[in-house]
């Protein structure tokens, strides 16, 4: 159905009649589309990382933690981050998509919109180059499960046990009681000294 042409039914409408049934109900649809497309992305990725917290680890033969219930538990925090991460993604990419389809209801060419996104894409890419490294290495670093909070690790700028981790920093206290804060971008290895090799038979 073309919304910005008036339907028969309408003809004999009021001016400001058929005009609320063309742009702006198009704008409104836009917008109530994009939020039911998150309200059923949103739903998949919560039972997808439920599924994934639930499920039992692949590799046996790595055992990071030995006690069960604390390793359920990072496998759970680690499930809950990358499904965060997979929600402001999913969020990003919707309502971009849908506020350019409302810019071209309001008469912005296409032209000038995917210049404009371009243009503030490679402002912000030049502007947070260090950012995005730091993040995108965290997400790998929590998806390969490298370490978690209790490890004692060796990341190249500090050694020590890891407090805390997000998808930016890895903060360690080492021995000497000093916190460290250490950007996940910057880590080129890492040695953790807490887990171990276990063969498992068959």
């Amino acid at each position: 159905m073309d919304l910005t042409a008036t339907p028969e039914f309408a003809q004999d409408w009021p001016e400001w009649a058929r005009w609320l049934i063309g742009d702006p109900l198009a704008i409104v649809l836009y917008l109530v589309g994009a939020m039911v497309v998150l309200a059923l992305a949103h739903y998949v990725i919560n039972r997808v990382v439920k599924r994934v917290a639930a499920s039992p680890p692949k590799n046996l033969a790595l055992v990071a933690i030995e006690d069960p219930v604390y390793a359920a538990a990072r496998k759970q925090a680690r499930a809950k981050t990358l499904g965060s991460v997979a929600h402001s993604t999913v969020k990003a990419v919707v309502w971009i998509l849908a506020g350019a389809l409302v810019l071209e209801r309001l008469g912005v060419g296409w032209g000038l919109i995917v210049t404009v996104l371009g243009v503030l894409g490679v402002g912000v890419g030049l502007g947070a180059q260090s950012l995005v490294k730091d993040m995108f290495a965290g997400i790998f670093m929590i998806a390969e499960d490298q370490f978690g909070i209790g490890d004692h690790i060796d990341a190249d700028a500090a050694s020590g046990t890891v407090v805390s981790m997000s998808l930016r920093v890895t903060t360690i206290k080492d021995a000497d009681g000093v916190i460290w804060y250490v950007p996940n971008g910057t880590v080129t290895r890492i040695g953790n000294k807490s887990q171990h090799q276990q063969t498992v038979s068959d």
